[in-house]
Protein backbone atom coordinates (compact mmCIF):
# COMPACT_ATOMS: atom_id res chain seq x y z
CA UNK A 1 0.00 0.00 0.00
CA UNK A 2 1.42 3.49 -1.20
CA UNK A 3 0.59 6.22 0.73
CA UNK A 4 -0.37 9.42 -1.32
CA UNK A 5 2.80 11.49 -1.92
CA UNK A 6 1.15 14.77 -1.64
CA UNK A 7 -0.39 14.05 2.07
CA UNK A 8 3.00 13.06 2.83
CA UNK A 9 4.05 14.63 6.46
CA UNK A 10 7.76 14.93 4.88
CA UNK A 11 6.54 16.40 1.63
CA UNK A 12 4.44 18.38 3.76
CA UNK A 13 7.58 19.86 5.68
CA UNK A 14 9.64 20.22 2.97
CA UNK A 15 7.21 22.37 0.81
CA UNK A 16 6.47 24.54 4.29
CA UNK A 17 10.09 24.82 4.34
CA UNK A 18 10.48 25.92 0.73
CA UNK A 19 7.83 27.95 0.98
CA UNK A 20 9.89 29.63 4.25
CA UNK A 21 12.93 29.89 2.16
CA UNK A 22 11.59 31.86 -0.87
CA UNK A 23 9.65 34.89 1.80
CA UNK A 24 12.86 34.72 3.38
CA UNK A 25 14.89 35.15 -0.17
CA UNK A 26 12.73 37.81 -0.48
CA UNK A 27 12.88 39.61 2.61
CA UNK A 28 16.72 39.31 1.91
CA UNK A 29 16.29 41.09 -1.24
CA UNK A 30 14.07 43.90 0.48
CA UNK A 31 16.75 44.30 2.77
CA UNK A 32 19.33 44.69 0.57
CA UNK A 33 17.54 47.10 -1.40
CA UNK A 34 16.49 49.37 1.55
CA UNK A 35 20.18 49.20 2.76
CA UNK A 36 21.49 50.43 -0.90
CA UNK A 37 19.08 52.96 -0.68
CA UNK A 38 19.98 54.05 2.74
CA UNK A 39 23.71 54.12 1.73
CA UNK A 40 23.29 56.51 -1.28
CA UNK A 41 21.07 58.90 0.79
CA UNK A 42 23.72 59.06 3.08
CA UNK A 43 26.33 59.80 0.23
CA UNK A 44 23.68 62.15 -1.11
CA UNK A 45 23.58 63.49 2.59
CA UNK A 46 27.26 64.03 2.70
CA UNK A 47 27.98 65.35 -0.41
CA UNK A 48 25.39 67.84 0.24
CA UNK A 49 26.93 68.78 3.45
CA UNK A 50 30.69 68.99 2.12
CA UNK A 51 28.80 71.44 -0.75
CA UNK A 52 27.13 73.80 1.78
CA UNK A 53 30.17 73.95 4.07
CA UNK A 54 32.11 74.98 1.11
CA UNK A 55 29.69 77.79 0.37
CA UNK A 56 29.43 78.64 3.66
CA UNK A 57 33.14 78.92 4.27
CA UNK A 58 33.50 80.80 0.62
CA UNK A 59 30.74 83.46 1.91
CA UNK A 60 32.56 83.95 5.02
CA UNK A 61 36.06 84.41 3.27
CA UNK A 62 33.68 86.64 0.63
CA UNK A 63 32.31 88.69 3.25
CA UNK A 64 35.44 89.23 5.05
CA UNK A 65 37.24 90.47 1.58
CA UNK A 66 34.37 92.67 1.33
CA UNK A 67 35.66 94.79 4.48
CA UNK A 68 39.23 93.96 3.98
CA UNK A 69 39.88 94.84 0.22
CA UNK A 70 39.12 98.56 0.40
CA UNK A 71 41.72 99.06 3.45
CA UNK A 72 44.03 97.37 0.99
CA UNK A 73 43.57 99.22 -1.97
CA UNK A 74 44.10 102.34 0.52
CA UNK A 75 47.44 100.59 1.58
CA UNK A 76 48.34 100.07 -2.06
CA UNK A 77 47.36 103.59 -3.11
CA UNK A 78 49.48 105.42 -0.48
CA UNK A 79 52.78 102.89 -0.93
CA UNK A 80 52.09 103.97 -4.81
CA UNK A 81 52.83 107.48 -3.46
CA UNK A 82 55.42 106.36 -0.65
CA UNK A 83 59.03 105.70 -1.44
CA UNK A 84 59.35 103.18 1.00
CA UNK A 85 59.85 100.15 -1.48
CA UNK A 86 59.40 97.49 1.88
CA UNK A 87 55.57 98.69 2.45
CA UNK A 88 55.51 98.39 -1.55
CA UNK A 89 56.35 94.68 -1.44
CA UNK A 90 54.46 93.58 1.69
CA UNK A 91 51.17 95.33 -0.15
CA UNK A 92 52.80 93.24 -2.99
CA UNK A 93 52.98 90.82 -1.01
CA UNK A 94 49.01 90.67 0.53
CA UNK A 95 47.92 91.04 -2.88
CA UNK A 96 49.51 87.66 -4.27
CA UNK A 97 48.63 85.34 -1.21
CA UNK A 98 44.90 86.66 -1.99
CA UNK A 99 45.16 85.64 -4.93
CA UNK A 100 46.61 82.02 -4.81
CA UNK A 101 43.25 81.79 -2.37
CA UNK A 102 40.86 82.63 -5.70
CA UNK A 103 40.78 86.33 -5.26
CA UNK A 104 41.05 87.65 -8.80
CA UNK A 105 40.33 91.36 -10.57
CA UNK A 106 38.24 92.17 -13.02
CA UNK A 107 39.80 94.31 -15.53
CA UNK A 108 37.80 95.11 -18.41
CA UNK A 109 39.65 96.50 -21.48
CA UNK A 110 39.03 99.35 -24.03
CA UNK A 111 35.95 97.86 -26.09
CA UNK A 112 34.76 95.24 -23.61
CA UNK A 113 31.17 95.78 -23.48
CA UNK A 114 29.59 96.64 -20.76
CA UNK A 115 28.10 93.76 -18.02
CA UNK A 116 26.56 95.62 -15.01
CA UNK A 117 27.53 92.29 -13.11
CA UNK A 118 30.35 93.06 -13.27
CA UNK A 119 31.02 96.92 -14.21
CA UNK A 120 29.80 99.89 -12.52
CA UNK A 121 29.46 102.67 -15.09
CA UNK A 122 30.73 105.72 -13.69
CA UNK A 123 31.06 108.66 -16.23
CA UNK A 124 30.26 108.42 -20.19
CA UNK A 125 33.29 109.32 -23.16
CA UNK A 126 32.79 108.84 -26.33
CA UNK A 127 33.54 106.09 -28.29
CA UNK A 128 31.60 102.33 -29.42
CA UNK A 129 27.73 102.78 -27.58
CA UNK A 130 27.69 99.61 -24.80
CA UNK A 131 31.49 99.30 -24.90
CA UNK A 132 33.67 99.92 -21.90
CA UNK A 133 36.20 103.39 -23.17
CA UNK A 134 38.64 102.51 -20.18
CA UNK A 135 38.58 101.29 -16.47
CA UNK A 136 39.05 103.44 -13.57
CA UNK A 137 39.59 101.38 -10.89
CA UNK A 138 39.41 97.38 -10.95
CA UNK A 139 37.38 95.21 -9.80
CA UNK A 140 37.39 92.03 -8.00
CA UNK A 141 35.72 88.55 -7.31
CA UNK A 142 36.05 85.80 -5.25
CA UNK A 143 35.20 82.61 -7.06
CA UNK A 144 31.42 83.53 -8.32
CA UNK A 145 30.98 86.24 -6.24
CA UNK A 146 31.93 89.89 -7.03
CA UNK A 147 33.00 91.95 -4.08
CA UNK A 148 33.47 95.18 -6.33
CA UNK A 149 32.39 95.60 -9.68
CA UNK A 150 34.44 97.42 -12.41
CA UNK A 151 34.76 101.36 -12.04
CA UNK A 152 34.77 101.94 -15.86
CA UNK A 153 33.60 104.86 -18.36
CA UNK A 154 32.03 103.66 -20.85
CA UNK A 155 30.80 104.79 -24.58
CA UNK A 156 27.40 107.24 -25.18
CA UNK A 157 24.70 106.16 -27.52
Amino acid sequence: MKKDEKGSPQLQKIEALENELVSLQKKLEEAENAQMRALADLQNFQRREAEQKKNWVSFGVAEFLKQFLPRLLELQLGSEHSSDKDVKKVVESFFESLQKAGLEPISPRSGDSIDPEFHEVLMTEEGKAGCVVRTLEPGWKFGEVILTPAKVSAAQH
